[in-house]
């Protein structure tokens, strides 16, 4: 056995010759500790199953397996592209790599769910690679068949970053489990990030549990909106919202995706090749640019041959301010922050424990007629909403479960911010996270801009 080339939590991969075989090989190692657990070992014998019986060509092979010198090991074949963590440690892979490493974990992954199997612990590191862009499935060490149930009551197993909220929840996990690891997977692929921010294990929990993640196009702004959407319903906190198939949200995701025309945008469509609206829609269709009734910016109208078509008139997203300064953000998905109405523009950033939503009022709505609105709907969720006093000036308005006094759940803080001059509107700034991190955020955007930070009127 050679020198180390990986470690983990529970292992140590080797490399390694195999007598027999005469090829080089990866042999996993076992820590003592690990292999001291019973439930372990149960697990370590479900993995060799499990691979043996997977017959895929990207699923992991297995050379060998066993037990001595008190732990145990399992021989594989040994990958030279690194792991797929490794990939993406460097920034969000080009959406034609991605889909092309995601099409073939998604078919090991359909493989496994159809034999009857869970992988549960989907995740990049899990994922090998060769030279060649092959990709291997590897490390159903956690694995078990569908339907059983954990031999811990109130066990979860898998890791946090990538665990469905059903998981987290106590019930029992599915194939959807598996298939929404993925799509947290795809997520980081083509974002360079997780869905939810790193952090202590319980509040990335929560997260999965409660949190609305942020648009994909938000943070990767090459992302169309049509591939933003589809990662969102692959998120989906009910089970039965998702995909039907790994395969299937790869699907989706391809079509998705910014093709070879996708430069066909604001205003790039060549005089003389579309006529009127009807040929702008054929030609946007075919890029892949038709998205909500409006081609790339611009409003369906109709117009002579060769008249560029009239910009549609949309509201920009309004900054969302913080202790630090105005920043951009993304668009916040639909029915984000409550109260609000499909007139207004809600922009979305994510905060460290929290994630803050700017909102401009849409016609015929006051900035304090839509705080009251925000803080109203949360009423109506039964939350008690009250008044806080900022340590900086002015005041703002947190919402609590009633019965959570210590702030340790899900709280909501909602203040108006008025414009630093007179063409800046007012915003509405509503700041939803854990314990009493919405209202610390508040009070620090208080504390740096004073009188910037008043009570919804």
């Amino acid at each position: 056995m050679g020198d180390p080339i990986a470690r983990g939590g529970q292992a140590t991969v080797h490399l390694a010759t195999h007598a027999s075989l005469g090829r080089r090989a990866a042999i996993k190692v076992f820590h003592p500790h690990v292999w001291d657990d019973p439930a372990f070992r149960a697990r370590f014998r479900r993995e060799c199953e499990a691979l043996v019986s997977l017959e895929h060509p990207n699923v992991i092979p297995v050379l060998d397996a066993g037990e001595s010198d008190g732990t145990g090991w399992i021989v594989m074949h040994l990958a030279t592209g690194g792991t797929l963590a490794d990939r993406v440690a460097s920034g969000p892979m080009d959406p034609d790599a991605a889909v092309a490493v995601l099409r073939q974990v998604a078919s090991a992954l359909d493989a496994a769910h159809a034999d009857g199997r869970l992988h549960r612990d989907v995740k990049p590191a899990n994922v090998l690679l060769e030279p060649d862009g092959h990709a291997w499935l590897a490390d159903f060490g956690v694995a078990r068949p569908v339907g059983t149930t954990t031999t811990v009551p109130g066990q979860m197993i898998g890791t946090a970053a990538y665990m469905a909220p059903e998981v987290i929840g106590g019930g029992r996990p599915g194939p959807a489990a598996d298939r929404y690891a993925f799509a947290c997977m795809a997520f980081e692929l083509l974002t360079g990030r997780r869905p939810f921010a790193d952090g202590e294990v319980g509040t990335v929990l929560f997260a999965h549990l409660d949190r609305t993640p942020p648009r994909a196009g938000t943070i990767n702004p090459a992302l169309t909106s049509r591939a933003s959407r589809v990662l969102a319903r692959a998120l989906a906190k009910d089970p039965g919202d998702r995909p039907e198939s790994a395969t299937a949200l790869v699907g989706a995701l391809a079509s998705a995706l910014p093709g070879p025309d996708a430069t066909l945008a604001y205003g790039s469509v060549p005089r003389g090749r579309a006529r009127g609206a009807r040929g702008i829609v054929a030609v946007a269709a075919a890029a892949g640019l038709l998205v909500g009734g409006s081609i790339a910016g611009y409003a369906l109208i109709g117009g002579g041959a060769g008249d560029p078509p009239a910009r549609e008139a949309v509201a920009p997203l309004p900054a969302v301010p913080t202790a630090q300064g105005d920043i951009r953000g993304g668009e916040a998905p639909a029915g984000a922050v409550p109260g609000t109405r499909p007139t207004d523009r809600v922009a979305a950033v994510s905060l460290e424990g929290a994630t803050a939503y700017a909102v401009a009022a849409g016609p015929g709505r006051t900035p304090s007629a839509l705080a009251a609105a925000v803080a109203s709907a949360l009423a109506d969720r039964g939350l008690l909403v009250g008044t806080l006093g900022l340590d900086g000036d002015g005041s703002a308005l947190v919402a609590r479960e009633v019965t959570d006094f210590l702030l340790r759940g899900d709280t909501w803080a909602v203040a108006q911010v008025p414009g630093t001059e007179a063409s800046d509107p007012d915003r509405v700034l509503v700041v939803r996270g854990s314990g009493g991190v919405p209202a610390r955020t508040v009070d620090g955007l208080s504390a740096a801009r004073p009188a910037q930070v008043i009570a919804p009127g």
